[in-house]
C-alpha cells in the first residue's frame, strides 16, 4: 500500500509513552527495585504483567497492600518518584526502532499524539530532551483525565482524538501493554501490540497486530491495518 492510501485512511497514530516510546518503564523496574530493597523486599517482577499501563497511584495502593508497606501511598509514591527521576534524568532513552519509525511517520503525513497514564511533568520535558517533541501536537496525561482512573477504560483515548480531531476509526495506536490494548480497543481504535517480552505476555487476541518491535511497522503493517 503506498503513502497516499495510508493517508486518505489513517489520521493520527497515538502512541503510549512509558516502554512504547521510552525505555521507562525498564526504569521504573529498576526504581520499584531500589524502593522496595530498602525496605528488606524483593520485588516480584511477575507482578508487572498486572501494572504495566496503570496510573502510579493505583500501582503504589497495589504494592502497599501486597507487601504490608507502612505510610500513606501518596507518600510512598512521592518516595519513589524521586528514585525514578534520578534514574530517568541518568538513563533515559528513546526504545529501540522510534527514530526510523518517526521518519516514516512523516512520510505517512499522520498526526501524532501520546495517550499515557504518566505525567505531563515528566513527559513533555522527556520528549524536548530527546529532541522528538515537535513530533507530538497532542500529549494527553493522566492529569487529563477526567471520568476513569485510566486504562483500560477508553477515556484517554478518546480524549486524544477529540484533541486531534479526528474521528476514532481513522486512528491507530501503539501499545506495550495488554490494558493500553483493551483501552483502545474500547474506543474503537486499531491497535499494534508492541510487548515487551520481559514484562507482559507477548500475546494479546485483541490487538489487530503485534510486533516485536518499533522497526517491524512498515508500510506494508500499515496496509493491512488499513484493510482491517
Amino acid at each position: 500500500m503506498n503513502n497516499s492510501q495510508i493517508k486518505r485512511q489513517i489520521k493520527a497514530i497515538i502512541f503510549d509513552f512509558d516502554g512504547l516510546l521510552v525505555n521507562t518503564e525498564e526504569l521504573a523496574v529498576m526504581a520499584y527495585d531500589q524502593f522496595l530493597g530498602k525496605r528488606g523486599i524483593e520485588f516480584d517482577h511477575g507482578l508487572l504483567g498486572e501494572m504495566l499501563g496503570r496510573p502510579a497511584l493505583i500501582n503504589m495502593k497495589f504494592l502497599k497492600e501486597r507487601y504490608n508497606l507502612e505510610g500513606e501511598p501518596e507518600a510512598l509514591l512521592s518516595e519513589r518518584r524521586e528514585i525514578t527521576k534520578a534514574l530517568f534524568e541518568e538513563r533515559m532513552a528513546l526504545m529501540e526502532g522510534v527514530t526510523e519509525l518517526l521518519e516514516r511517520v512523516k512520510n505517512w503525513s499522520v498526526k501524532c499524539a501520546i495517550a499515557s497514564g504518566g505525567h505531563r511533568e515528566i513527559i513533555v520535558p522527556a520528549l524536548k530532551r530527546l529532541g522528538v517533541d515537535d513530533m507530538f501536537s497532542v500529549v494527553v496525561a493522566t492529569e487529563d483525565l477526567m471520568k476513569s482512573s485510566g486504562k483500560p477504560d477508553p477515556e484517554i483515548f478518546l480524549l486524544a482524538a477529540e484533541k486531534l480531531a479526528v474521528k476514532c476509526g481513522e486512528c491507530i495506536v501503539l501499545e506495550d501493554s495488554p490494558l493500553g490494548v483493551e483501552a483502545a480497543k474500547a474506543a474503537g481504535m486499531r491497535v499494534v501490540f508492541v510487548p515487551d517480552v520481559r514484562f507482559t505476555d507477548p500475546n494479546h487476541a485483541k490487538a489487530d497486530v503485534i510486533i516485536k518491535s518499533l522497526h517491524e511497522l512498515t508500510d506494508e503493517v500499515m496496509g493491512m491495518l488499513v484493510g482491517k
